[in-house]
């Protein structure tokens, strides 16, 4: 301590003597080394930041004689990491960074204490020290800040698949499960009265159950359907017939190019669609369903609309289950978005709005 204090009255001098060059080289640095940092604003005001704090640590322990940092570096400390990370900057970019500002630093340092001192090894060793722990402590904090935002990024991707499993398990295995119990149902009611239809009732069973194992095969090997749906209308009209109910009145309107549409949004669109029409005719007790869709190179709208018995769509809103939420969901994942309204006793209507991206085979009009 004695050392240090005997170097002049204000020990901090040297820090002030050379901040300014400091900080100027340490720029030109990492600009010469091409770092990441020094290619962003951001980035750079923040290395430039923390050299500042650095530095000012330093004064402080040369007022003090001793090694201490400021605890308050931790906050700053935990925003770059977080930042970075979420910049996608890698850990050695810092490194690296710090690396480049601990030799400017030293350098010019090391050179005013042995001009204006009279203990330049202590001064010096104290500078050193106090120096690789301020920095040392900061790179600790931020990479635990930057593996931190890393681990919630993980977690929240996990989540995302987890969903999107529900929603496959729910279109697409669910679905062939209750059309094959749906049809069951059917053929034990027309069993006495009707042999021929109970059985034709039995072979569509049969078929839904088919087709869900070859869905769940699928599932298992990469979680997507393999074969996406080529023409929506006749994937539509697939569903409608394998679903067919004497009770219930359903109407198919399929306009526009479905070219317009990509094979994806055709896959989606379909799942969200045959969700609405599942819905209807499983909890709506419709007499009559309308399925309508509308394929304009800007956008594909669609609509079922059925005159069952309603509900209360706040409700629903708040509390919507599996099949509404992957509905939405699927939607939103194409930047669409699907509104549903109702009221109790009249009715139900789920509109679908999905905007499509310009074809590549269309002229360029720049040209």
């Amino acid at each position: 301590m004695d050392a240090a204090r005997g170097a002049g009255n204000d020990p901090a001098r040297f820090v002030d003597a050379c901040r300014k060059e400091i900080l100027e080289e340490f720029q030109s640095e990492l600009q010469a080394a091409g770092n990441v940092l020094s290619t962003d604003p951001q980035a750079t005001r923040q290395a430039l930041m923390t050299a500042q704090y650095v530095l000012d640590d330093v004064a402080a322990m040369l007022r003090a004689g001793k090694v201490q940092v400021n605890e308050l570096y931790k906050f700053h400390a935990w925003e770059i990491g977080s930042t970075r990370a979420a910049s996608g900057v890698h850990p050695k970019a810092s490194l690296e960074a710090g690396s480049l500002f601990f030799k400017a630093a030293l350098t010019h340092l090391a050179r005013r204490i042995a001009m204006d001192s009279e203990s330049p090894t202590e001064i010096f060793t104290l500078v050193a020290t106090g120096m690789e722990e301020s920095l040392s402590r900061r790179i600790r904090e931020a990479s635990e800040s930057y593996h931190g935002f890393l681990l919630n990024q993980v977690q929240e991707a996990q989540g995302e698949e987890r969903r999107r499993i529900a929603r496959e398990l729910h279109d697409r295995i669910g679905h062939g499960i209750s059309v094959a119990h749906q049809q069951l149902a059917l053929s034990e009611m027309h069993r006495a009265n009707d042999p021929a239809r109970a059985s034709a009732k039995i072979g569509v069973a049969q078929q839904a159950i088919q087709e869900t194992m070859e869905n769940l095969r699928q599932m298992t090997s990469e979680l997507h359907p393999q074969v996406p749906v080529k023409s929506l209308e006749k994937a539509l009209l697939g569903f409608l017939e394998a679903v067919e109910d004497d009770l219930v009145s359903v109407g198919l309107d399929v306009n526009g190019d479905e070219s317009w549409a990509e094979p994806r949004v055709l896959d989606e669109a379909f799942l969200i669609i045959r969700e609405a029409a599942r819905n209807a005719l499983s909890h709506a007790c419709p007499s009559v369903i309308l399925i309508r869709v509308d394929i304009a190179p800007h956008e594909l709208v669609a609509t079922v609309q059925d005159n069952g018995r309603g509900f209360d769509s706040s409700r629903v809103r708040d509390r919507g289950g599996v099949g509404l939420t992957s509905m939405r969901e699927r939607a939103e994942l194409l930047g669409g978005r699907v509104t549903i309204s109702s009221e109790p006793g009249n009715g139900c209507l789920v509109e679908l709005f999905i905007p499509l991206k310009r074809q590549s085979h269309e002229p360029d009009e720049s040209k």
